[in-house]
């Protein structure tokens, strides 16, 4: 460049510094008019400065500034790029750019803008103002950790700055940090602070003193302020004084009707002394205000108060305002208000229920209908519908079906003893027909139930389904009974036209000690099941062991038993006499009477008699001692026999009936509360109970355990990066060391800079690995300990995963990003080569584990503690309310059920005394 062109440049910047120095009055002029209001005034002239001067960025910057607080954050963010784009180091442009790019959620540019401005910034206030931004701009996109720190940062360098110390605090709020309130309270103790801060401040402090000092401070510094007092009444109510609460509740009402957080206080209060109605009515004024309660909380107190009108309105699918209420929730109040709730509807609802009345409210949709005291049948058939519809009673059923059938049939009467007693031609006798199949062998025996009707049979079968016989086939269908159609068989019904049969059923069993297994079970259920039981001795074997046990069952269920001795016409009358009293003595009170007798003589004796003699029917128990005085062939007993029957049995009927339903229900009422009743081997087995305190410890011991650990390697950690630095320093004297000459400075290249971040990576990510291993071992404890709540472990895996990848990301940041680089350009010129002098330069930045690792994973074991503690209180709750279903669902049924009956068996036990 020659002389002449050096000279003509020197005049045009004197002439652009006047031009620049226009520019500048015409933008200080700009900005007096928006002083003064005029904002049209001052853009159109800033606009004209950046027309004439496209390359003068503080004209950028300031038309950036004018059209921001004109509310154009779109057009002010281009002007502030602008203005960055020309000016690069203005700190204050980067700055407002990352503000309004943030206010306009674009959260990546507007995180470089403000990154831009703090690598810029070198006083502390312009360094903290950064970190301010950069922390509300996480904070508002949910990245509390991040947030966190950056606020941290910023309120340590901004000590005195009230609105960053409420923001920090907010911030530790939502992370869960107890130091949330401290930062709040200081926030609100700063001058002329909003006295709702301290209301924010009580919420965050643990102490409940503590947060009421705060409030009642915040009320005498501005005792006009609703929203303080309404805050007070709510913290008096939640800390059990609902009477103080609700004061200080009307007065913030009386003072503002209009205000819902007044009216929040209200409705709490009342909801705190369980004033459902009054609490739902603060709840509707809060709704109309536009701020309504949440669903959940609206649920609860018309539930409370039995408002089926607010529950109806909540169940409403097409109420706008609740338009993000649980859908299964509202589904499950819909099916309650129609009474098709199921169990898994109510136990929902019951979760919503403020207290325990409220719950038993809920659950009993599904209790039965009230038993019907005093009415025997109606009872049998509650007890059958009451199995039917609950599955835990499943196996009760067909016992209470058979009950309830059985009390409307005639007398049942079950013939039994042991086997080849002659118990099916006694049967043959009694009816006077040989209907009874005789001579069948023992393995292929079946139970025969004699009844009124056509001739014919059926037999039922243990799944359920039934084979119907004609009259022909019914014998021959017994005798050719195969052992495997025998042993699936429950019951043969033999059905006969006989007048007899129209009075009492017969049920025909084989012997007890010659039976099937499934034959000798149902042989037994008749022990307790038939009205009452004639026992066929035979003449010789009379009165056994076997034969006292079965009996000591049919006494134990207060079955009348008639004792028969039958072939007698085998044994001489001094034998009989010897035998019936041998028997008798033997026996004592297990069997009323013995009647000794010969089914053969008897049967004949009914073959004498025309069939459908009327006479002869009507007359036999009158005068059946008369004809044999008369030198009548001898009937084998059988006049002796109908008598018995007679006085014993048929003039009893109804009682007879009436204690066998009673003792089916007494037997239906126990076993229902074996298969339900905790601590029993059914119930245990459907439904095992949780030891929610059990878990709660297990809970806190992993808790200490982890915590612990944590500690442990919080000193650790530190002194295994110290080792890391010791050895680094080794390595960097090594080689450095050859290459150093006398008076001459220690250099590296960049290959050392690399092999040395590596270096100490590497070691680092072993050393956090270690902590890890040991947080692990921690969690998982000894062989011996107890078991943590489910989840937690894998919880507390992948916080700690994630905790170990952040820290090595960041301490990863820490050496790419100048730590290494600058060691090498700052400090090792200077230092001697002393692996002391090494280690502590290099140390000075080494990577700090607090904040990045212990402090984060501090809070998040915490919240998983909580999260824990929750589902564990949720599953408790649950279980509660399961507790109370099966109450109303099981229990008090049963209750009143055993109530009505013991009041039925009294009121028998009258009648017969």
């Amino acid at each position: 460049m020659g002389l002449f062109d050096r000279i003509a440049g020197t005049l045009d910047g004197l002439g652009r510094d006047d031009a620049e120095q226009a520019a500048g009055e015409e933008i200080d002029l700009a900005l007096a008019f928006a002083d003064r209001g005029d904002l049209a005034t001052a853009e159109e002239r800033l606009r004209a400065v950046t027309e004439k001067f496209p390359r003068l960025a503080r004209g950028f910057a300031r038309l950036g500034e004018l059209r921001a607080r004109r509310g154009d954050a779109e057009e002010a963010a281009l002007a502030y790029g602008r203005a960055v784009d020309l000016d690069p180091d203005d700190i204050d442009a980067w700055f407002e750019l990352g503000e309004l790019l943030a206010r306009l959620h674009r959260f990546e540019p507007a995180r470089d803008a403000l990154r831009r401005a703090l690598t810029r910034a070198l006083d502390p206030a312009e360094r903290g103002r950064a970190h301010a931004a950069m922390g509300r701009l996480y904070a508002a996109h949910g990245a509390l950790g991040k947030a966190v720190r950056e606020l941290g940062k910023a309120a340590r360098l901004l000590p005195s700055d009230a609105a960053l110390a409420a923001d920090y605090g907010r911030a530790l709020l939502r992370a869960g940090d107890p130091g949330a309130a401290e930062w709040l309270t200081r926030a609100a103790a700063a001058p002329g602070a909003d006295p709702r801060l301290i209301v924010e401040a009580a919420a965050a402090n643990d102490s409940p003193d503590a947060a009421e000092r705060l409030l009642r401070e915040a009320l005498a510094r501005a005792p006009e302020e609703v929203v303080v007092r309404a805050a007070l009444a709510r913290h008096l109510t939640r800390s059990g004084q609902a009477e103080a609460g609700r004061a200080l509740a009307l007065e913030a009402v009386s003072a503002a009707p209009s205000e819902p957080a007044a009216l929040r206080a209200l409705r709490e209060s009342f909801a705190a002394q369980q004033r459902w109605g009054e609490a739902l009515e603060a709840g509707r004024r809060e709704a109309e205000l536009g701020a309504p309660p949440p669903f959940a909380e609206r649920l609860a107190l018309a539930l409370g108060a039995r408002d089926r009108a607010e529950l109806a309105a909540l169940a409403d699918t097409g109420d706008a305002a609740l338009a993000g209420a649980d859908p299964g929730s509202r589904a499950a109040l819909g099916r309650f208000l129609r009474n098709q709730a199921d169990e898994g509807d109510l136990t929902a609802l019951a979760a919503f229920a403020p207290d325990q009345a409220t719950r038993r409210f809920v659950v009993e949709g599904l209790a039965p209908a009230a038993v019907p005291a005093g009415n025997l049948f109606a009872l049998l058939g509650y007890a059958h519908e009451l199995a039917a519809r609950t599955p835990e009673l499943w196996a009760l059923v067909l016992p209470a079906a058979r009950a309830l059938e059985a009390y409307d049939r005639p007398l049942q009467i079950a013939v039994m003893g042991e086997f080849n007693a002659g118990k099916s031609s006694f049967v043959n006798a009694l009816c006077g027909e040989e209907i009874a199949p005789v001579g069948v062998t023992p393995t292929t025996a079946t139970i025969n139930v004699l009844r009124h009707g056509p001739l014919g049979g059926r037999a039922i079968y243990h799944d359920g389904h039934a084979r119907e016989l004609d009259a022909r086939s019914v014998a021959a269908f017994l005798r050719e009974l195969g052992d495997e159609e025998a042993a699936a068989i429950r019951v043969v019904e033999i059905f006969y036209p006989l007048e007899v049969l129209r009075r009492v059923e017969v049920v025909d069993t084989p012997g007890l000690n010659s039976l099937r297994a499934e034959h000798e079970s149902i042989a037994r259920e008749f022990l307790v099941e038939a009205d009452a039981i004639v026992w066929l001795f035979a003449v010789g074997q009379g009165a056994k062991a076997t034969e006292k046990e079965a009996l000591g069952l049919a006494h134990a269920a207060g079955k009348r038993v008639l004792g028969v001795l039958n072939k007698i016409d085998r044994a001489s009358e001094q034998e009989v006499a010897e035998v019936t009293a041998h028997v008798g003595g033997s026996l004592g009170d297990l069997v009323e009477t013995i009647v000794p007798f010969s089914a053969r003589r008897a049967l004949a004796a009914r073959k004498r008699s025309a069939p459908g003699d009327g006479a002869r029917a009507g007359r036999r128990e009158s005068d059946g001692a008369a004809a044999q005085a008369a030198g009548a062939p001898d009937d084998g007993g059988l006049t002796e026999l109908e008598l018995a029957l007679e006085q014993r049995f048929f003039q009893h009927a109804r009682a007879l009936k009436r204690a066998t339903a009673l003792g089916a229900l007494r037997r239906f009422v126990t076993e229902a509360r074996r298969a339900t009743t905790p601590g029993t081997p059914a119930a245990a087995a459907a439904a095992p109970a949780r030891d929610f305190a059990g878990e709660r410890r297990a809970l806190q011991l992993c808790e200490q355990r982890v915590r612990g650990a944590i500690a442990s390697e919080r000193v650790a950690l530190r002194a295994r990066i110290a080792e890391t630095y010791r050895n680094a320093a080794f390595e960097v004297r090594e080689f450095v060391r050859p290459r150093s000459w006398l008076f001459g400075e220690h250099r590296a290249d960049a290959a050392d800079e690399e092999f040395l971040i590596d270096l100490l990576d590497e070691a680092i990510g072993q050393a956090v690995a270690q902590t890890r291993a040991t947080l692990d071992e921690a969690a998982a404890g000894d062989a011996g300990a107890p078991a943590p709540p489910p989840g937690f472990n894998e919880a507390f895996a992948r916080v700690c995963q994630r905790a170990v990848e952040r820290f090595r990301a960041y301490a990863r940041g820490v050496l790419d990003g100048g730590a290494v680089s600058e060691f090498f350009r700052q400090d090792l010129p200077r230092i001697r080569l002393d692996l002391a002098a090494i280690r502590a330069a290099l140390a000075r930045r080494a990577p700090d584990p607090e904040e990045i690792f212990f402090r984060a994973l501090d809070g998040e074991v915490a919240e998983i503690v909580r999260e824990a503690g929750r589902r564990l209180d949720a599953a408790e709750a649950a279980a509660g309310i399961g507790a109370l279903v099966r109450h109303e669902r099981i229990h008090r049924p049963l209750e009143e059920l055993t109530r009505a009956v013991e009041a039925l068996v009294q009121e028998s036990d009258a009648d017969a005394g």
